[in-house]
C-alpha cells in the first residue's frame, strides 16, 4: 500500500512537471506573436506554469527515493538497465526545469531577450518527462 501511494504521487509529479513545462513554452511562444500590450498580460502566466512544473519535478525525487526504499530496500545497483535510462531523462528534466526557472528570474530582472529560450526549453522538459516514463514502465512491470 505504501508503494502504491508513493507511485501515485510520483505520477502526479510527472504530470505536473511535464505539463507545466510544455504549457509555459506554449504561452511564451504565443506571446511572441501578440501585440506588446497583450503579450505583457499573457507572459505573466508563463512563470506561474514554470513554478508549477518545478513543484512536480521536486515531488518526483522524493517519491522516487521512497519507492526505491520501500520496494527495493534502496538497492540501486540491482535495478534494471532501463531504470538507469529513466534516470538519465529525469536528470534532463530536472536541468530543463532549473533553466526555465533561471530564465524567468532573468526576465523578472528585465532581460527580455531571455524569453527566446523558453520555446526550446519547455519542450525539452516535456519530452524528457515522456522519455523517462517509457523505460520506467518497462523496467518495473
Amino acid at each position: 500500500m505504501e508503494f502504491d501511494i508513493l507511485l501515485a504521487l510520483h505520477l502526479v509529479g510527472l504530470l505536473i512537471g511535464a505539463g507545466g513545462g510544455i504549457d509555459s513554452a506554449i504561452v511564451m511562444a504565443q506571446a511572441r506573436r501578440m501585440s506588446s500590450e497583450d503579450a505583457r498580460v499573457v507572459r505573466r502566466v508563463g512563470p506561474v506554469m514554470g513554478q508549477v512544473s518545478l513543484m512536480g519535478v521536486l515531488l518526483m525525487p522524493a517519491t522516487g527515493v521512497g519507492m526505491l526504499l520501500v520496494k527495493y530496500q534502496g538497492q540501486f545497483g540491482t535495478m534494471p538497465i532501463l531504470f538507469r535510462w529513466k534516470m538519465l531523462f529525469v536528470v534532463t528534466l530536472t536541468i530543463a526545469t532549473a533553466v526555465i526557472e533561471l530564465t524567468y528570474a532573468s526576465l523578472k530582472k528585465g532581460n527580455v531577450a531571455a524569453a527566446a529560450h523558453l520555446p526550446r526549453i519547455g519542450p525539452i522538459a516535456g519530452i524528457s518527462a515522456m522519455l523517462a516514463t517509457v523505460p520506467a514502465a518497462f523496467a518495473f512491470h
